[in-house]
């Protein structure tokens, strides 16, 4: 039977202006990336800010000294430290903030602790008379702040400057931080040496991991679309009324189409909003040589289109077999889930993307498109083209066999109600059809 392109256009127009003209797709395209925004803002920056506060409201330090070891140690302390924004530059250069803390000598440790409790000092700290041979003493503070370590860094520079006093304070920096101020170089993708800041490092991570899970979500959301669709229209018996005029080929082809059009829609709905949002630091990110070569943009839409077409067709068969939408969405959790597998080996594949389970986790169909994302997004990586051209080659040909298997499901099983059938009754279809 020759197939329609009539046919199956009107199937996917029909599918895809059914979806995007949803309520609930427009909030996902608008209000999740609002919402998302919402929580980085009231839960994220306020922990990375957290750093620098701590060191604004460390103002004055309290000293019991028993040993005498401290007794000409400075009476201030200078921390310096980066903004909570890595990108953040002045001149070119890294902005830097300096935070000044007092420091108070007490003549026992009551007069400390009470200082302590009048907030007249932020911390105190009890040296006792061995500790010289020991190294232990005793920190207290008005509150235990459990997401920051800033506060050590005040009491131990001005412990390292005290026991190296009257050394000059130059030389004092160099002996507690020598890689306080180093310039550390490493090769790029194009094997030139480049310089590897706080800024390129988190721009290193969030890159790859934001590809991968751009495409792990196109992928995701395409076949969640067929999913839901064909459930529904098979339990409200629409599709015995569409069979009437198309072919179950047709079908199929229409609204792999049609649905997977309307989750590339959502997709690229937020990487427009995402474009938009970081026009703030575009500048910051030109000054870094942000770019993706055009072999790795082609490679990356060449594994969404199989990835989408993998997973669809699965979709399109657990939609056929089941007999209802929520019993649908059990058979698909775990296909799903391996879709996202690569992020729990995240360390793995952009720290050593030519590792042997980095290279087996790309000829994996379930895994391929994201892992092989994040390996080419990864710096300083070099993953040959054999590589790609293989890992394409499987996931090519597993998408077809899933789409020939899902076909011949499709045919037979959407027209199915009631108790969802058992493996030896799937294989009796696949056999029939």
């Amino acid at each position: 039977m020759s197939l329609s392109m009539q046919r199956i256009k009107t199937v996917a127009r029909r599918d895809y202006l059914y979806t995007v003209r949803r309520r609930a797709f427009a909030f996902t395209l608008i209000g999740m990336p609002l919402l998302y925004a919402v929580l980085f803002t009231l839960v994220l920056k306020p922990q990375a800010s957290e750093r620098l506060g701590a060191l604004r409201a460390f103002d004055a330090l309290g000293v019991v000294d028993s040993s005498g070891l401290f007794s000409a140690a400075p009476s201030e302390v200078w921390i310096e430290a980066s903004p909570t924004n890595p990108f953040a530059k002045k001149d070119g250069k890294k902005k830097t903030e300096r935070f000044h803390t007092t420091v108070r000598q007490f003549s026992g440790e009551a007069a400390g602790q009470a200082a302590l409790r009048d907030s007249t000092v932020h911390q105190l700290i009890v040296v006792p008379k061995d500790y010289e041979h020991t190294g232990a003493l005793r920190r207290y503070a008005r509150t235990d702040n459990l997401f920051t370590a800033s506060d050590q860094r005040v009491v131990s520079r001005w412990i390292v400057q005290g026991l190296l006093h009257p050394m000059d304070s130059t030389r004092v920096e160099l002996l507690t931080q020598p890689l306080a101020r180093e310039a550390l170089y490493a090769p790029n993708r194009d094997g030139v040496f480049e310089e590897k800041d706080e800024a390129r490092e988190t721009l290193d991570l969030l890159l790859p991991l934001a590809l991968g899970m751009l495409l792990g979500l196109s992928i995701l959301i395409g076949g969640q679309y067929l999913l839901q669709g064909i459930s529904e229209e098979k339990e409200s018996r629409i599709l015995e009324s569409m069979l009437c005029t198309v072919s179950p080929e047709e079908l199929l082809a229409g609204k792999l189409l049609g649905l997977g059009g309307a989750g590339l829609t959502l997709v690229g709905g937020w990487i427009l909003l995402m474009t938009g949002a970081m026009g703030s630091v575009a500048p910051a990110m030109g000054l870094l040589h942000v770019s993706l070569p055009p072999m790795v943009i082609a490679v990356m839409i060449a594994y969404f289109m199989l990835g989408y077409l993998f997973y669809g067709s699965l979709m399109i068969g657990i939609g056929a077999m089941a007999s209802s939408m929520r019993e649908a969405q059990q058979f698909s959790m775990a296909f799903t889930m391996m879709n996202f597998i690569p992020f729990y080996m995240l360390s793995i594949l952009l720290g050593h993307p030519d590792s042997k389970l980095a290279v087996a986790m790309s000829m994996i169909p379930f895994t391929a498109p994201v892992s092989s994302m994040l390996r080419l997004a990864a710096s300083g990586s070099h993953v040959p083209g054999w590589e790609i051209a293989l890992s394409l080659s499987i996931l090519a040909a597993s998408a077809a066999g899933v789409l020939v298997l899902s076909a011949k499901l499709f045919r037979i099983g959407m027209l199915m109600y009631g108790k969802a059938p058992n493996l030896p009754e799937i294989l009796r279809w696949l056999r029939q059809a």
